[in-house]
Protein backbone atom coordinates (compact mmCIF):
# COMPACT_ATOMS: atom_id res chain seq x y z
CA UNK A 1 0.00 0.00 0.00
CA UNK A 2 2.71 2.22 0.64
CA UNK A 3 3.41 3.30 -3.13
CA UNK A 4 -0.59 4.60 -2.77
CA UNK A 5 -0.50 6.26 0.41
CA UNK A 6 3.01 8.03 -0.50
CA UNK A 7 1.18 10.22 -2.99
CA UNK A 8 -1.49 11.08 -0.71
CA UNK A 9 0.91 11.91 2.11
CA UNK A 10 2.53 14.30 -0.39
CA UNK A 11 -0.64 16.01 -1.05
CA UNK A 12 -1.39 16.58 2.65
CA UNK A 13 1.22 18.35 2.58
CA UNK A 14 1.04 20.27 -0.50
CA UNK A 15 -2.56 21.33 -0.18
CA UNK A 16 -2.61 23.79 2.65
CA UNK A 17 -0.29 25.58 0.01
CA UNK A 18 -2.48 25.40 -2.79
CA UNK A 19 -5.59 26.08 -0.69
CA UNK A 20 -3.92 29.31 0.86
CA UNK A 21 -2.96 30.69 -2.51
CA UNK A 22 -6.44 29.55 -4.14
CA UNK A 23 -8.71 30.99 -1.01
CA UNK A 24 -8.58 35.11 -2.01
CA UNK A 25 -9.73 34.34 -6.34
CA UNK A 26 -12.08 31.48 -5.45
CA UNK A 27 -13.79 33.91 -2.73
CA UNK A 28 -13.77 36.95 -4.70
CA UNK A 29 -15.57 34.46 -7.37
CA UNK A 30 -18.16 33.30 -4.90
CA UNK A 31 -19.52 36.35 -4.13
CA UNK A 32 -19.24 37.66 -7.61
CA UNK A 33 -21.29 34.40 -8.82
CA UNK A 34 -23.29 33.57 -5.65
CA UNK A 35 -23.55 36.85 -3.55
CA UNK A 36 -22.07 35.34 -0.49
CA UNK A 37 -19.77 32.40 1.31
CA UNK A 38 -21.71 29.20 2.12
CA UNK A 39 -19.57 26.99 4.33
CA UNK A 40 -20.58 23.84 3.08
CA UNK A 41 -20.17 24.48 -0.89
CA UNK A 42 -16.33 25.62 0.61
CA UNK A 43 -15.90 22.12 1.97
CA UNK A 44 -16.93 20.67 -1.13
CA UNK A 45 -14.95 22.43 -3.98
CA UNK A 46 -11.70 21.80 -1.42
CA UNK A 47 -12.65 18.19 -1.03
CA UNK A 48 -12.74 18.51 -4.87
CA UNK A 49 -9.30 20.21 -5.09
CA UNK A 50 -7.72 18.01 -2.47
CA UNK A 51 -8.99 14.52 -4.62
CA UNK A 52 -7.83 15.95 -7.88
CA UNK A 53 -4.26 16.75 -6.58
CA UNK A 54 -4.36 13.43 -4.96
CA UNK A 55 -5.20 11.43 -8.04
CA UNK A 56 -2.78 13.43 -10.07
CA UNK A 57 0.09 12.90 -7.86
CA UNK A 58 -0.76 8.79 -7.65
CA UNK A 59 -0.63 8.69 -11.47
CA UNK A 60 2.57 11.02 -11.35
CA UNK A 61 4.92 9.86 -7.87
CA UNK A 62 7.40 8.56 -7.26
CA UNK A 63 9.44 10.55 -10.14
CA UNK A 64 12.34 8.56 -11.30
CA UNK A 65 15.34 9.54 -11.54
CA UNK A 66 16.10 11.18 -15.26
CA UNK A 67 19.07 9.41 -15.80
CA UNK A 68 17.20 5.59 -15.19
CA UNK A 69 14.52 7.25 -17.32
CA UNK A 70 17.20 7.98 -20.32
CA UNK A 71 18.05 4.22 -19.82
CA UNK A 72 14.72 2.96 -20.82
CA UNK A 73 13.64 0.87 -23.66
CA UNK A 74 11.17 -0.26 -25.22
CA UNK A 75 7.38 1.12 -26.31
CA UNK A 76 5.96 3.80 -23.76
CA UNK A 77 2.11 3.01 -25.88
CA UNK A 78 -0.18 -0.27 -25.13
CA UNK A 79 -3.10 0.61 -27.46
CA UNK A 80 -4.39 -3.17 -27.43
CA UNK A 81 -7.68 -3.33 -25.79
CA UNK A 82 -8.46 -5.06 -22.79
CA UNK A 83 -5.00 -6.31 -22.63
CA UNK A 84 -5.64 -6.27 -18.37
CA UNK A 85 -8.00 -9.66 -18.57
CA UNK A 86 -5.45 -11.13 -20.76
CA UNK A 87 -2.82 -10.49 -18.06
CA UNK A 88 -5.10 -11.78 -15.49
CA UNK A 89 -5.59 -15.28 -17.50
CA UNK A 90 -2.22 -15.69 -18.12
CA UNK A 91 -0.59 -14.55 -14.39
CA UNK A 92 -3.75 -15.18 -12.08
CA UNK A 93 -2.75 -17.44 -8.88
CA UNK A 94 -6.63 -17.88 -8.70
CA UNK A 95 -8.07 -21.00 -9.05
CA UNK A 96 -12.14 -21.23 -9.33
CA UNK A 97 -12.65 -23.76 -6.86
CA UNK A 98 -10.18 -23.22 -4.64
CA UNK A 99 -11.07 -20.63 -2.31
CA UNK A 100 -8.05 -20.77 -0.51
CA UNK A 101 -6.32 -19.11 -3.51
CA UNK A 102 -8.73 -15.96 -3.39
CA UNK A 103 -7.02 -13.77 -0.80
CA UNK A 104 -3.92 -13.97 -2.34
CA UNK A 105 -4.96 -13.89 -6.35
CA UNK A 106 -6.85 -10.07 -5.02
CA UNK A 107 -3.60 -9.13 -3.84
CA UNK A 108 -1.85 -9.87 -7.40
CA UNK A 109 -0.78 -6.75 -9.24
CA UNK A 110 -3.33 -7.72 -12.15
CA UNK A 111 -6.04 -7.25 -10.00
CA UNK A 112 -5.28 -4.58 -7.86
CA UNK A 113 -4.27 -2.37 -10.83
CA UNK A 114 -7.61 -2.48 -12.76
CA UNK A 115 -9.27 -2.15 -9.49
CA UNK A 116 -7.12 1.07 -8.61
CA UNK A 117 -7.90 2.14 -12.52
CA UNK A 118 -11.74 2.30 -11.76
CA UNK A 119 -11.40 3.30 -8.10
CA UNK A 120 -9.23 6.61 -9.05
CA UNK A 121 -11.99 8.27 -11.17
CA UNK A 122 -15.48 7.12 -8.82
CA UNK A 123 -14.99 10.52 -7.13
CA UNK A 124 -14.92 12.31 -9.77
CA UNK A 125 -18.28 11.03 -11.16
CA UNK A 126 -19.16 11.54 -7.55
CA UNK A 127 -18.51 15.30 -7.81
CA UNK A 128 -19.85 15.75 -11.21
CA UNK A 129 -23.18 14.66 -10.65
CA UNK A 130 -23.90 16.08 -6.74
CA UNK A 131 -22.12 19.70 -6.99
CA UNK A 132 -21.69 20.13 -11.04
CA UNK A 133 -24.73 18.21 -11.78
CA UNK A 134 -23.71 16.72 -14.65
CA UNK A 135 -25.38 14.47 -16.94
CA UNK A 136 -24.77 10.74 -17.10
CA UNK A 137 -23.16 11.65 -20.70
CA UNK A 138 -21.06 14.87 -19.57
CA UNK A 139 -19.58 12.83 -16.46
CA UNK A 140 -18.26 10.11 -18.63
CA UNK A 141 -17.17 12.16 -21.36
CA UNK A 142 -15.19 14.66 -18.59
CA UNK A 143 -14.04 11.60 -16.99
CA UNK A 144 -12.52 10.03 -20.19
CA UNK A 145 -10.86 13.74 -20.73
CA UNK A 146 -9.35 13.55 -17.16
CA UNK A 147 -7.85 9.81 -17.94
CA UNK A 148 -6.43 11.17 -20.87
CA UNK A 149 -5.01 14.33 -19.47
CA UNK A 150 -2.99 11.95 -16.74
CA UNK A 151 -1.96 9.40 -19.70
CA UNK A 152 -0.85 12.63 -22.00
CA UNK A 153 1.03 13.47 -18.65
CA UNK A 154 2.87 10.27 -18.83
CA UNK A 155 3.70 9.83 -22.01
CA UNK A 156 5.33 13.19 -22.75
CA UNK A 157 7.51 12.21 -19.76
CA UNK A 158 5.45 15.11 -17.40
CA UNK A 159 5.63 17.43 -20.33
CA UNK A 160 9.38 17.16 -21.87
CA UNK A 161 10.56 17.26 -17.73
CA UNK A 162 11.76 13.44 -18.59
CA UNK A 163 13.52 12.48 -21.73
CA UNK A 164 10.87 10.23 -22.38
CA UNK A 165 7.87 8.81 -20.84
CA UNK A 166 8.67 6.69 -17.35
CA UNK A 167 5.04 5.01 -17.42
CA UNK A 168 3.16 3.58 -19.72
CA UNK A 169 0.36 4.86 -22.07
CA UNK A 170 -2.55 2.31 -21.82
CA UNK A 171 -5.50 2.38 -23.45
CA UNK A 172 -6.74 -0.05 -20.68
CA UNK A 173 -6.29 2.78 -18.38
CA UNK A 174 -8.47 5.14 -20.46
CA UNK A 175 -11.23 2.34 -20.04
CA UNK A 176 -11.11 1.47 -16.86
CA UNK A 177 -10.61 5.03 -15.24
CA UNK A 178 -13.97 6.22 -17.63
CA UNK A 179 -15.59 3.44 -16.48
CA UNK A 180 -15.11 4.55 -12.60
CA UNK A 181 -16.23 7.73 -13.28
CA UNK A 182 -19.23 6.05 -14.62
CA UNK A 183 -19.83 4.36 -11.78
CA UNK A 184 -19.15 7.40 -9.68
CA UNK A 185 -21.86 9.11 -11.30
CA UNK A 186 -24.30 5.69 -10.15
CA UNK A 187 -23.79 5.61 -7.03
CA UNK A 188 -23.52 9.02 -6.09
CA UNK A 189 -26.84 9.47 -4.29
CA UNK A 190 -25.71 6.85 -1.68
CA UNK A 191 -22.60 9.66 -0.56
CA UNK A 192 -24.85 12.74 -1.10
CA UNK A 193 -28.23 12.18 -0.15
CA UNK A 194 -27.27 13.07 3.49
CA UNK A 195 -26.27 16.43 1.94
CA UNK A 196 -28.30 19.83 0.81
CA UNK A 197 -28.86 19.82 -2.54
CA UNK A 198 -27.05 22.61 -5.01
CA UNK A 199 -29.90 24.47 -5.17
CA UNK A 200 -30.04 24.49 -1.20
CA UNK A 201 -26.70 25.69 -1.00
CA UNK A 202 -27.14 28.31 -3.85
CA UNK A 203 -30.85 29.44 -2.20
CA UNK A 204 -28.69 29.93 1.24
CA UNK A 205 -26.09 31.67 -0.12
CA UNK A 206 -28.14 33.96 -2.10
CA UNK A 207 -30.12 35.05 0.98
CA UNK A 208 -26.24 35.68 2.67
CA UNK A 209 -25.59 37.55 -0.23
CA UNK A 210 -27.81 40.50 0.95
CA UNK A 211 -25.30 41.05 3.71
CA UNK A 212 -22.54 42.65 3.54
CA UNK A 213 -19.88 41.27 5.54
CA UNK A 214 -16.50 42.64 7.14
CA UNK A 215 -14.67 39.48 4.89
CA UNK A 216 -16.40 40.68 1.75
CA UNK A 217 -15.44 44.02 2.45
CA UNK A 218 -11.92 43.37 3.64
CA UNK A 219 -11.99 41.29 -0.34
CA UNK A 220 -12.28 44.34 -1.51
CA UNK A 221 -9.59 45.93 -0.54
CA UNK A 222 -7.00 43.75 -1.08
CA UNK A 223 -8.33 43.51 -4.50
CA UNK A 224 -8.34 47.74 -4.58
CA UNK A 225 -4.90 47.95 -3.37
CA UNK A 226 -3.60 45.19 -4.87
CA UNK A 227 -4.96 46.84 -8.30
CA UNK A 228 -3.13 50.64 -6.90
CA UNK A 229 0.11 48.45 -6.17
CA UNK A 230 0.49 47.32 -9.87
CA UNK A 231 -0.50 50.50 -11.78
CA UNK A 232 2.21 51.95 -9.21
CA UNK A 233 4.77 49.62 -10.19
CA UNK A 234 3.71 49.63 -13.99
CA UNK A 235 4.20 53.49 -14.15
CA UNK A 236 7.65 53.26 -12.47
CA UNK A 237 8.90 50.78 -15.13
CA UNK A 238 7.77 52.55 -17.87
CA UNK A 239 9.49 55.98 -15.99
CA UNK A 240 6.19 58.15 -15.94
CA UNK A 241 6.67 57.65 -12.29
CA UNK A 242 10.10 57.52 -11.61
CA UNK A 243 9.93 58.03 -7.97
CA UNK A 244 7.26 57.18 -6.11
CA UNK A 245 8.47 54.00 -4.98
CA UNK A 246 11.78 52.97 -3.47
CA UNK A 247 13.49 49.63 -2.96
CA UNK A 248 13.91 48.30 0.88
CA UNK A 249 15.44 45.18 2.20
CA UNK A 250 14.69 43.72 -1.01
CA UNK A 251 11.10 45.11 -1.90
CA UNK A 252 9.10 48.14 -2.95
CA UNK A 253 7.03 50.61 -1.02
CA UNK A 254 5.51 53.58 -1.48
CA UNK A 255 7.40 56.29 0.36
CA UNK A 256 6.23 59.43 -1.62
CA UNK A 257 3.40 61.49 0.16
CA UNK A 258 1.93 62.95 -2.32
CA UNK A 259 1.04 59.96 -4.18
CA UNK A 260 -0.04 58.11 -1.74
CA UNK A 261 -2.62 61.66 -1.32
CA UNK A 262 -3.21 61.33 -4.84
CA UNK A 263 -3.87 58.00 -5.53
CA UNK A 264 -6.45 57.79 -2.63
CA UNK A 265 -8.47 60.67 -3.60
CA UNK A 266 -8.45 59.61 -7.64
CA UNK A 267 -9.58 55.93 -6.60
CA UNK A 268 -11.35 55.81 -3.78
CA UNK A 269 -13.13 59.17 -3.62
CA UNK A 270 -13.36 60.79 -7.22
CA UNK A 271 -13.58 57.33 -9.06
CA UNK A 272 -16.86 55.89 -6.80
CA UNK A 273 -18.64 59.29 -7.33
CA UNK A 274 -19.22 58.62 -11.16
CA UNK A 275 -19.62 54.87 -10.64
CA UNK A 276 -22.26 54.54 -7.78
CA UNK A 277 -19.95 53.93 -5.11
CA UNK A 278 -18.05 51.41 -6.52
CA UNK A 279 -14.10 50.58 -7.29
CA UNK A 280 -13.12 47.78 -8.84
CA UNK A 281 -12.52 45.78 -5.76
CA UNK A 282 -16.32 46.46 -4.80
CA UNK A 283 -17.14 45.44 -8.62
CA UNK A 284 -15.81 42.39 -8.19
CA UNK A 285 -17.47 41.12 -4.41
CA UNK A 286 -20.78 43.09 -5.62
CA UNK A 287 -21.24 45.64 -3.29
CA UNK A 288 -21.39 49.48 -3.63
CA UNK A 289 -21.38 53.10 -1.26
CA UNK A 290 -24.49 54.25 -0.60
CA UNK A 291 -25.73 57.21 1.42
CA UNK A 292 -27.80 56.20 4.36
CA UNK A 293 -29.69 60.14 3.44
CA UNK A 294 -33.20 59.49 1.61
CA UNK A 295 -31.15 60.75 -1.49
CA UNK A 296 -28.99 56.64 -1.37
CA UNK A 297 -26.33 57.86 -3.41
CA UNK A 298 -23.29 58.74 -1.78
CA UNK A 299 -21.72 62.49 -2.46
CA UNK A 300 -18.52 63.73 -3.35
CA UNK A 301 -18.39 65.53 0.08
CA UNK A 302 -20.00 62.27 2.06
CA UNK A 303 -16.84 59.95 -0.03
CA UNK A 304 -14.33 62.46 1.12
CA UNK A 305 -15.18 62.52 4.83
CA UNK A 306 -15.57 58.79 4.39
CA UNK A 307 -12.46 58.00 2.73
CA UNK A 308 -10.28 60.70 3.81
CA UNK A 309 -11.30 59.45 8.03
CA UNK A 310 -9.76 56.13 6.63
CA UNK A 311 -6.97 56.94 4.72
CA UNK A 312 -5.82 59.95 5.25
CA UNK A 313 -6.25 59.68 9.39
CA UNK A 314 -6.83 56.37 10.58
CA UNK A 315 -4.50 54.47 8.50
CA UNK A 316 -2.00 57.40 7.96
CA UNK A 317 -1.41 57.41 11.48
CA UNK A 318 -1.05 53.46 12.15
CA UNK A 319 1.25 53.00 9.06
CA UNK A 320 3.40 55.81 9.00
CA UNK A 321 5.33 55.23 11.37
CA UNK A 322 6.56 52.20 9.41
CA UNK A 323 7.84 54.42 6.81
CA UNK A 324 11.69 54.70 6.64
CA UNK A 325 11.39 58.78 7.35
CA UNK A 326 10.64 57.87 10.48
CA UNK A 327 12.91 55.21 11.54
CA UNK A 328 16.11 57.23 10.12
CA UNK A 329 15.34 60.88 10.79
CA UNK A 330 13.33 61.11 13.57
CA UNK A 331 14.95 61.54 17.03
CA UNK A 332 14.21 58.57 18.94
CA UNK A 333 12.24 59.94 22.09
CA UNK A 334 9.90 61.57 19.02
CA UNK A 335 9.77 58.32 16.79
CA UNK A 336 9.00 56.31 19.83
CA UNK A 337 5.74 58.99 20.39
CA UNK A 338 4.53 58.40 16.65
CA UNK A 339 4.95 54.64 16.81
CA UNK A 340 3.36 54.95 20.70
CA UNK A 341 -0.21 56.97 18.57
CA UNK A 342 -0.29 54.32 16.26
CA UNK A 343 -0.18 51.38 18.37
CA UNK A 344 -2.64 53.18 20.50
CA UNK A 345 -4.58 53.71 17.39
CA UNK A 346 -3.94 50.44 15.82
CA UNK A 347 -5.46 48.87 19.08
CA UNK A 348 -8.55 51.23 19.55
CA UNK A 349 -9.60 50.60 15.94
CA UNK A 350 -9.43 46.70 16.38
CA UNK A 351 -11.50 47.21 19.55
CA UNK A 352 -13.88 49.58 17.80
CA UNK A 353 -13.71 46.60 15.14
CA UNK A 354 -14.80 43.82 17.83
CA UNK A 355 -17.44 45.93 19.18
CA UNK A 356 -19.27 46.57 16.15
CA UNK A 357 -18.43 42.90 14.82
CA UNK A 358 -20.30 40.90 17.49
CA UNK A 359 -22.97 43.72 18.15
CA UNK A 360 -23.66 43.07 14.52
CA UNK A 361 -23.12 46.88 13.93
CA UNK A 362 -21.23 47.11 10.39
CA UNK A 363 -20.83 50.63 10.20
CA UNK A 364 -18.00 51.78 11.75
CA UNK A 365 -16.78 55.09 13.03
CA UNK A 366 -16.03 56.60 9.80
CA UNK A 367 -19.10 55.81 7.87
CA UNK A 368 -21.80 56.71 10.42
CA UNK A 369 -19.56 59.79 10.28
CA UNK A 370 -19.84 60.19 6.82
CA UNK A 371 -23.03 59.12 6.80
CA UNK A 372 -22.64 56.14 4.27
CA UNK A 373 -22.89 52.13 4.04
CA UNK A 374 -22.30 49.38 2.02
CA UNK A 375 -25.33 47.43 0.15
CA UNK A 376 -24.74 44.18 -2.32
CA UNK A 377 -25.95 45.03 -5.46
CA UNK A 378 -26.08 40.87 -6.24
CA UNK A 379 -29.51 39.88 -7.43
CA UNK A 380 -30.88 36.45 -8.71
CA UNK A 381 -30.89 35.96 -12.23
CA UNK A 382 -34.99 35.92 -11.90
CA UNK A 383 -34.91 39.03 -9.85
CA UNK A 384 -32.89 40.84 -12.63
CA UNK A 385 -35.42 39.77 -15.43
CA UNK A 386 -38.09 41.35 -13.08
CA UNK A 387 -36.80 44.81 -12.57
Amino acid sequence: MQPYLFPIEIALLVFPVLAFFLTLPFAIYQYHKFGGLHFLRNVVLYTFIFYLLCALLLVLLPLPDPDDVAKMTGSPVQLVPFKFVHDFMTHTTLVWDDPSTYLAALTQAVVLQPIFNILLIIPLGVYLRYYFRFSFWKTTLFSFLLSLFFEVTQLTGIYGIYPHAYRLFDVDDLMLNTLGGMVGFAIAPMFTSLLPTRTKMDEATYIKGQQVSYLRRFLAFLVDWTILRFVTWLLGVVHLLPFTTLEIDGGSRFTQLWWLLLVVFLYFILLPAFTHGRTLGKMLVRIRIVSTTPSDKATLWQLLVRNGLLYYVTLAIIIFPLNPFFVDYLPPVLFLTVLGVGIVSAFMFFIHFCINFFSKDRQLFYEKLSHTMHISTFKKKHEKRLV
